[in-house]
């Protein structure tokens, strides 16, 4: 999305963000599988540095 918003797929992903205290805009049933769902926020330098760490953190969180 252009909007100011990125979306993340991965629902470990979604909550190591919402762990780290960004609040989740919406969460969608995913067009292209309606199995999962997608998890928006709002896009920032931050947002991003922290899903950079999460691949640091991942063994330990999933």
């Amino acid at each position: 999305m252009d909007n100011g918003t990125i979306v993340i797929l991965l629902e470990r992903m979604a909550g190591w963000l919402m762990f780290n205290r960004f609040h989740k805009l919406g969460e969608k049933k995913d067009l292209k599988d309606l199995n999962r769902k997608i998890y928006i926020f709002k896009d920032s330098s931050k947002l991003r540095q922290a899903m950079n760490e999460y691949e640091n953190y991942k063994h330990i969180v999933n």
